[in-house]
């Protein structure tokens, strides 16, 4: 399953199909990219190694040593999700780091999807000041206390010692810290590189996974937006046929509109449209049975009129509310017809209808992406638990 088959899907109005591929999609998530930042001796590579659940001499781990091992910012690939990627940044502080710090501008940072700052010991101004250069960015980041195995061993000296306790001392320190820097609501996970079924490591692979499909679900919301907006533009494009046709010889009592005939040829128009968007009562079944939600949950989130609500009186209704921007309309195509009394000539009211669906469509996009976006809602943890 791909984006271009999900696009593919939305744009022909096939809302079940598009919710089939997105649940395939989020099961799977695409290009992913996480960069991992820390000073020298944070254990930022052994925490990629052990995230990654690898061993420091593996083949293919992150080299880690006293002294500063990466030269320049290193890929590795997920082994569970082959499309996502950690970036081993050089050192905070090391001549390698200043080397690329001055090229970390909005189009850098905006290369990656997600930050990791890591320390082993208290963070300071400058992962506070890394963090919101990152948050400037509209990118999400946490923070990584690593090392907490050397914290609680310390603390076993002592009579009194709790596990508990020391872990809560040292995770409000870290947040004290970075809030007096300025972070507003610092997520701190606490960890051990070489226990990682223990503390906060299992917490921040969750964390993580879930970051990534709803990264995943954010796309393709945006994707089916910018395809619904295409739709949009290239039926508002084919809406002076119906308008057309709806300008007659039969006049009906509506002030400012003196003739239009066949209001069924705009009722079936509309009932068309909504076909076409998928807004229909059978396409909104099948949405609602793949994926497990009430058929009246997703229909709550439509403006627009259904398709078996659509009838001459509305359609008559709806032409009155819009007959003043009709005429505004026929400006646009440079049309300039005199007004006499209260009753506009044909082509006004072919303005007005021309207005009216333009109008319609454009609601019924906008119904669709809230659709969409209410059939999708929970399904990164659904993915995950089916995973």
């Amino acid at each position: 399953m791909s984006e271009e088959e999900f696009k593919d899907a939305v744009k022909e109005g096939n809302l079940k199909k598009a919710a089939s591929i997105a649940q395939q999609m989020m099961k799977s998530p695409g290009l992913f990219e996480i960069a991992v930042i820390g000073e020298l001796g944070s254990g930022k590579s052994s925490f990629i190694n052990a995230f990654l659940g690898l061993a420091d001499d593996d083949v293919g781990a992150a080299e880690v040593g006293l002294v500063e091992t990466t030269e320049w910012s290193t890929l590795y690939s997920h082994p569970e999700y082959p499309n996502v990627f950690l970036w081993d940044f050089p050192g905070i502080g090391t001549p390698n780091f200043q080397s690329i710090e001055h090229k970390m501008t909005d189009a850098y940072l905006s290369g990656f999807d997600f930050f990791l700052i890591v320390t082993a010991t208290r963070f300071r101004d400058i992962h506070a000041n890394l963090a919101q250069k990152i948050q400037e960015n509209m990118k999400k980041f946490y923070f990584v206390r690593s090392k907490v195995d050397q914290d609680l061993g310390a603390e076993k000296r002592k009579i009194n010692y709790s596990e508990v306790r020391t872990l809560q001392q040292i995770r409000e320190d870290c947040r004290a810290h970075l809030q007096r820097a300025g972070v507003n609501d610092p997520q701190v996970f606490l960890l051990s590189n070489w226990e990682s079924d223990k503390h906060d490591f299992p917490l921040l692979k969750e964390t993580l996974d879930k970051e990534l499909r709803h990264a995943m679900l954010q796309k393709l919301l945006d994707t089916s937006c910018w395809t619904l907006q295409e739709k949009k533009t290239a039926m508002q494009k084919t809406t002076w046929q119906p308008a057309t046709m709806s300008g007659g010889p039969a006049a009906i009592p509506l002030p400012g509109l003196s003739l239009v005939a066949d209001m069924v040829v705009l009722v079936e128009s509309m009932r068309n449209y909504c076909k076409d968007f998928g807004l229909n009562s059978d396409s909104l079944t099948a949405l609602a049975e793949q994926v497990g939600k009430r058929e009246e949950d997703l229909k709550a989130v439509i403006k627009s009129p259904l398709a078996t609500e659509i009838t001459t009186d509305l359609v008559l209704k709806l032409m009155g509310m819009f007959v003043g921007e009709g005429v505004t309309y026929l400006t646009y195509f440079a049309w300039s017809m005199p007004v006499i009394g209260s009753l506009f000539s044909a082509p006004v009211s072919f303005g007005t209808a021309m207005f009216m669906l333009n109008n319609f469509i454009s609601d019924l996009a906008e119904d669709t992406q809230r659709v969409l976006a209410k059939a999708l809602e929970g399904e990164e943890k659904k993915s995950k638990q089916h995973h």
